[in-house]
């Protein structure tokens, strides 16, 4: 038997006509690593997956998510 890595899937979260739009990103089978970073090379939350405007900081110092989870990308 062989053991399957499961990744958090990587959502994309907008502010859009004054709310807050999520969908999957448009890359199929993308998913988060535990340094914050997609497949797709953006950054995103290693806790639940969400990128874009649910984020705040840089890409050289701490990133904190809308979920609570801070981490140094």
């Amino acid at each position: 038997m062989s053991a399957l890595a499961i990744g958090i899937a990587h959502i994309k979260a907008r502010y859009d006509e004054g709310g807050f739009m999520l969908e999957r990103c448009e890359d199929p089978g993308c998913s988060v690593g535990d340094d914050g970073h997609a497949d797709c090379g953006r950054l995103a939350c290693p806790a639940c997956g969400t990128g874009g405007s649910n984020l705040t900081g840089g890409t050289e110092g701490p990133v904190s998510c809308s979920c609570g989870h801070i981490w140094v990308a």
